[in-house]
C-alpha cells in the first residue's frame, strides 16, 4: 500500500482533512449577509464559527476512539452521511439560534473526516514517510481554503447564503461516495479489543507521552493565532478596508494558498525540528508586524503581506507537529489523532469569541500575538529536548 497509493487515496484523504476549512472558510464571504437575513448582530453570526469548531473538536474526541475499536472505513462513511443531513438542517434553520445549534452537529459529523483521514495515514506510514505524507495532505488540504472563499464569494454575488450551503452539501455527498471506496487500513487483529467504555476512559492517557503532549500543545497555540485571523478577516477587510465579498475571497484565498506552500516546503528541511522551529519564530515575527498594520491602519498591501507571512509560517509548522504527535502514539492512532485534531478547534472556539469583543483590530492583534508567543515557548523546548526522537522522523 505504501508504494502503490496512486492519486485517489491521497486526494481523498487530503479533502477529508479539509473539513475544517470547508466548515469555516466556505461561508465567510456571506457572514455579513447572514447577519441581515437572520436580523441578528455580527457577534451572533460569527458565533456560528465557534459552534462549528466546538462540533469539530467534540466530534474528533468522540469518533477517534471508535475507529480504534471498530475500524476506520465504516465509521467514516457514516460520518459523511451525517454531515450531509446536518448541512440540510442548517439550510432549513428558521433563525440564528437554530442555525448555530445545527452547526454543532455539522461540525461533529465533519470531524469524522479529519480524524479518520489522519488515522489512516498513521496506519500506512511512520517516521519520515509519515511526515512527508502529512505534507502531501497539507498541500492538498491547502486547496480547500484557497477555493472555498473564492467560490463562496462568487456565489454570494449570484445566490443567497443557502446556495453556498447547498454547494457544501454537494461536496459532502461526493466525499461520502469517495470514502466508501477507500480501503480499510486497520486490520481486525490490530484493533483495540477492550470494552468501548474502557477505550474512552483511557482516551487522555496519550498525554502521558511528553513528545505527544508538547507537540499537541504547540499546535494548539499555533491554531489559537490562526483562528484569531479567520473570524476577524471578513470584517477587517470588508468593513475596514472596503473590499467586496468577492475581493475579500480573493485575498483570503491568497492567504490560504500560502498555508499550502508552507506545508509543501516543510519536507525539504532535513529535520522536522527545523521546520517547526523556523515556523514558530516566523509566526511570532509575523504577528508583531500584523498587529502594527492593524493598529495603525496601514495600507492594504502591507496588511496583506503580513497575512501572507503569517499563513506561510503556520503551514510550515503543521506537517512536522502532526507527524511527531501521531508517530509518538501510533498504537492509539485514533485517540491520538482525535486529541491532536480537537485541540486546534478548542483553541479556535476560545479565540473566536475573544476576537469579537470590543475593537476587532485590537483584539485580533492581541490574540494572534499571544498565541504566537505560547507557540514559540512550547516549540523551542520540543525541538531541543526531544531532538533525538524527532530526528528519527527525518
Amino acid at each position: 500500500m505504501k508504494k502503490k497509493l496512486g492519486i485517489f487515496i491521497p486526494v481523498t484523504l487530503g479533502m477529508l482533512t479539509a473539513f475544517g476549512p470547508f466548515l469555516t472558510d466556505f461561508y465567510l464571504p456571506v457572514l455579513p449577509e447572514m447577519t441581515t437575513f437572520f436580523k441578528t448582530s455580527p457577534a451572533l453570526a460569527s458565533l456560528s464559527l465557534t459552534t462549528g469548531m466546538i462540533g469539530l473538536a467534540a466530534g474528533q474526541v468522540f469518533i477517534g476512539p471508535l475507529t480504534d475499536k471498530y475500524g476506520r472505513n465504516r465509521i467514516l462513511v457514516i460520518s459523511m452521511i451525517m454531515f450531509a443531513v446536518a448541512t440540510i438542517l442548517c439550510i432549513l434553520a428558521p433563525n440564528i439560534y437554530i442555525f448555530n445549534l445545527m452547526r454543532i452537529f455539522q461540525g461533529v459529523a465533519g470531524a469524522g473526516g479529519i480524524v479518520i483521514s489522519k488515522s489512516m495515514a498513521t496506519d500506512m506510514f511512520s517516521g519520515k514517510e509519515l511526515a512527508n505524507f502529512m505534507a502531501i495532505l497539507g498541500s492538498i488540504n491547502g486547496i480547500a481554503p484557497v477555493c472555498a472563499p473564492v467560490v463562496g464569494g462568487v456565489m454570494a454575488g449570484v445566490t443567497s447564503w443557502q446556495g453556498v450551503f447547498c454547494l457544501l452539501l454537494g461536496i459532502g455527498i461526493i466525499l461520502a461516495v469517495c470514502s466508501w471506496r477507500l480501503p480499510e487500513t486497520l486490520p481486525v487483529d490490530k484493533r483495540i479489543q477492550s470494552n468501548i467504555l474502557h477505550v474512552y476512559s483511557n482516551l487522555f492517557r496519550v498525554f502521558r507521552n511528553p513528545r505527544f503532549t508538547l507537540s499537541t500543545l504547540a499546535a494548539m497555540a499555533c491554531f489559537f493565532t490562526f483562528f484569531a485571523y479567520i473570524p476577524s478577516s471578513p470584517f477587517i477587510l470588508q468593513q475596514g478596508y472596503g473590499l467586496s465579498p468577492f475581493e475579500f475571497s480573493l485575498c483570503f484565498a491568497l492567504n490560504a494558498l500560502m498555508i499550502g506552500v508552507g506545508a509543501g516546503i516543510a519536507p525539504l528541511f532535513k529535520r522536522s525540528t527545523t521546520s517547526i522551529r523556523h515556523g514558530a519564530l516566523n509566526m511570532l515575527s509575523a504577528s508583531v508586524f500584523l498587529g502594527a498594520c492593524l493598529l495603525c491602519h496601514l495600507p492594504l498591501v502591507m496588511l496583506m503581506c503580513c497575512y501572507i507571512y503569517l499563513m506561510f509560517s503556520f503551514g510550515l509548522m503543521q506537517p512536522g507537529l502532526t507527524a511527531v504527535a501521531l508517530d509518538a502514539e501510533r498504537n492509539n492512532a485514533g485517540a491520538a489523532s482525535a486529541i491532536f485534531g480537537a485541540s486546534g478547534f478548542v483553541a479556535g472556539a476560545i479565540a473566536s469569541p475573544i476576537v469579537a469583543l470590543g475593537n476587532i483590530n485590537l483584539t485580533s492583534s492581541c490574540v494572534m500575538f499571544a498565541g504566537a508567543v505560547i507557540c514559540v515557548a512550547l516549540s523551542l523546548p520540543l525541538c531541543k529536548r526531544l531532538k533525538p526522537a524527532l530526528q528519527s522522523c527525518s
